[in-house]
């Protein structure tokens, strides 16, 4: 009887998760919707304003109509050639068609024209990093610290260049700044713990790991629980030689 109340209670459970995320699935479209509405009439208006045409463009890009935000993110730089607003978030449309070329090509540009936009550091990073230029990538997230020192996640992402670099107390060392800026950072320590499985260093892989797994909405959990059980066994193992 209590087996089947819990199962019950599961589903119940679930069926009113599903129907949370599905609700705010459709307020967040509605949202956009009446925004896409509003922009939408503002370029009918005013054809040649350029923030129309990129706010407009910026609103598919957030519906996922990647083709419609490219084609007015090129109409507001045709009619504002040096908007660097418009080529960052053309850098967006390209990264997530896969185009990592030109998507570099449009961050760099966007940082030529507006060197204090911060976000065309760190896309150019990841994008760099994809196409496993990691020195690059690297010197795109410095010059980014540089401008915005506690620019979440951009330790960590430098500390996954060096890591690919094999660079590991500098890998270490990025990630630890990331977690003195960021406490709640779990990511952080889950990339420790992966940097010190590398090193072979199963005790200080552990402590990470666990320490990742004590945060309420950490991701990949049933992956890290698996390789915690797994050094947890490596040790008592290594304490019965």
């Amino acid at each position: 009887m209590n087996r089947l109340m819990a199962k019950t209670v599961d589903w119940i459970f679930l069926a009113a998760l599903i129907l949370l995320l599905s609700l705010w699935t459709y307020q967040r479209n509605a949202l956009w919707a009446n925004e896409m509405a509003f922009w939408e009439d503002c370029v009918k208006k005013a054809p040649r304003k350029e923030r129309a045409h990129h706010n407009l463009g910026f609103v598919y890009y957030e519906l996922g109509q990647s083709d419609d935000a490219k084609r007015e993110f090129e109409e507001a730089l045709r009619l504002t050639p040096d908007y660097a607003l418009s080529f960052y978030n053309l850098g967006l449309v390209y990264y997530r068609k896969g185009l990592l070329t030109e998507a570099v090509s449009h961050y760099r540009k966007a940082i030529e024209l507006c060197p204090t936009l911060s976000n065309s550091y760190y896309n150019l990073g990841l994008a760099y990093h994809h196409l496993g230029r990691y020195p690059e990538a690297i010197c795109a997230y410095e010059e980014l610290l540089r401008l915005k020192p506690n620019y979440e996640n951009a330790y960590n992402r430098l500390g996954l260049a060096y890591a690919q670099l094999k660079q590991w107390n500098k890998a270490i060392q990025s990630f630890q700044r990331e977690l003195s800026q960021h406490p709640n950072n779990f990511s952080a320590h889950i990339y420790l713990g992966e940097t010190y499985m590398e090193l072979k260093e199963g005790s200080k892989a552990l402590s990470h790991f666990q320490k990742a797994l004590a945060y309420p909405h950490v991701t990949e959990g049933e992956k890290i629980l698996k390789m915690v059980s797994k050094l947890e066994a490596a040790q008592k193992e290594k304490r019965r030689k």
